[in-house]
């Protein structure tokens, strides 16, 4: 199940990085860099959905099929509802940004995109992540074909792209409601909402909180450094999308693990700290085999943005190789049902990348200077986040240690709503 719930997480994630390679590959380099603030836009609400969403659903282990696919019609009704308020932003901002067609796109493609990730993550929580790949599958697949299209000439535009993408999620979202059974439910979803509402939005915090983080600092770069400088910023995420995918994946497989085994908070932490370690030194290979990409490649890849996101490139790849430790203590917090302290530590993220971007920006007004302060900002996270963790190590024989699952009472309120 660990391996499917992997794989899964691997082609969702391949599904948007395909996406945003496309753009890159067919838009010039300022235009694309306004892209990217909008795509960032858009993760801020898909990480609103998978914390507020997702993570309850993930902490569902203990209960009944049904009770499960009564959490997943609420959820899913949520998810389009938070897809409607973030299209309507996503819309205004690519209006004011002078992008309105891609705006429109991406506002239209939102609620499906939010949906179609509540319903794979509820395969996941019944104990049927093969679905989730063969979904996620069809969904990456045509985004591949365009990708590799585009490879030998066929420059189709970013609004078709981007309605293609809308397209294959529909038909992936429509295959697991379908098997699973899930459809919306809107009797009595603000009682649903209101049940532990404290702790969805502490969740919801964990992703939100450092997307929001990224949009800021996109602006940042965007205004001080220009919009081929914010190109450079989405270029490099983008290839560093691999990593970031075994980082998403990461509480999908040791939550539920956690639910089900009651493992001490040392237990928990030896076996993630393996994966942190192991993903750490991936991204340092990986750092130096993209700095070693031939130009013609890579503007293959990733259109005229190539040259700024090789600048930027080795600094982002310290920020994402110190983020595979402050992820493996996030997730730890988030297994036991700490909402608070993942509160905490993304707020010392936002915190730091705002305040040293923001300096780098006004003072030097280059991308380097903010890559810089970046992977300064992601290093001192990382070794907070690890310290923690063991603090609640040496804590965690005391009574108040929380037990995993225990800050969202999920039980109750699907019981009774059946």
């Amino acid at each position: 199940m660990a391996i499917s719930t992997t794989v899964d997480q691997v082609l969702s994630s391949a599904s948007n990085a395909l996406m945003v390679f496309v753009l890159a590959q067919v838009s010039s380099a300022g235009e694309f860099g306004i892209i990217g603030l909008l795509i960032t836009v858009v993760s801020v609400f898909m990480g609103f959905d998978r914390g507020a969403l997702g993570t309850p659903l993930l902490l569902t282990g203990n209960l009944t099929n049904r009770q499960i696919v009564a959490e997943s019609n609420y959820a899913l009704t949520w998810s389009l509802y938070t897809g409607g308020v973030g299209g309507f932003l996503v819309l205004t901002m690519g209006a004011v940004f002078h992008q309105p067609w891609i705006g429109l796109a991406f506002a239209i493609v939102l609620p499906v995109v939010l949906a179609q990730d509540v319903l794979r993550l509820t395969a996941i929580a019944l104990g049927r992540p093969s679905l989730a790949v063969v979904a996620d599958a069809l969904w990456a697949a045509p985004m591949l074909g365009i990708f590799v299209a585009n490879l030998f000439g066929v420059r189709e535009s970013a609004e078709f792209s981007i309605y293609l993408w809308a397209f294959s999620g529909l038909v992936s979202a429509g295959i697991l409601a379908f098997r699973l059974r899930v459809a919306p439910r809107h009797s009595r979803i603000l009682d649903w909402w209101r049940t532990d509402w404290p702790a969805r939005l502490r969740f919801a915090s964990v992703n939100t909180l450092s997307q929001t983080g990224v949009v800021f600092v996109t602006l940042v770069v965007v205004t001080t450094a220009g919009s081929v400088g914010a190109a450079g910023f989405r270029g490099a995420a983008t290839l560093f999308g691999p990593i970031a995918t075994l980082l998403s994946a990461m509480p999908m497989v040791f939550i539920p693990h956690a639910v089900r085994t009651g493992n001490s908070v040392g237990d928990q932490w030896r076996l993630v700290s393996r994966t942190s370690l192991a993903t750490s030194v991936l991204t340092v290979v990986a750092t130096g085999c993209l700095m070693a990409v031939p130009a013609r490649l890579g503007a293959a890849i990733l259109g005229a943005s190539w040259p700024e996101t090789l600048s930027v490139l080795p600094y982002i790849g310290v920020s994402a190789a110190a983020m595979c430790w402050a992820a493996g203590a996030s997730t730890v917090f988030q297994s036991r049902g700490e909402s608070r302290t993942v509160f905490g530590l993304n707020m010392l993220l936002v915190g730091l990348q705002l305040a040293t971007s923001f300096a780098a920006g006004s003072i030097f007004g280059s991308a380097i200077a903010i890559a810089i302060s970046l992977a300064f900002s992601s290093s001192v996270t990382a070794i907070v986040g690890v310290l923690w963790v063991h603090r609640s190590i040496h804590a965690a024989a005391g009574p108040s240690c929380a037990r995993p699952g225990s800050a969202v009472n999920v039980n109750g309120d699907i019981t009774e709503n059946l």
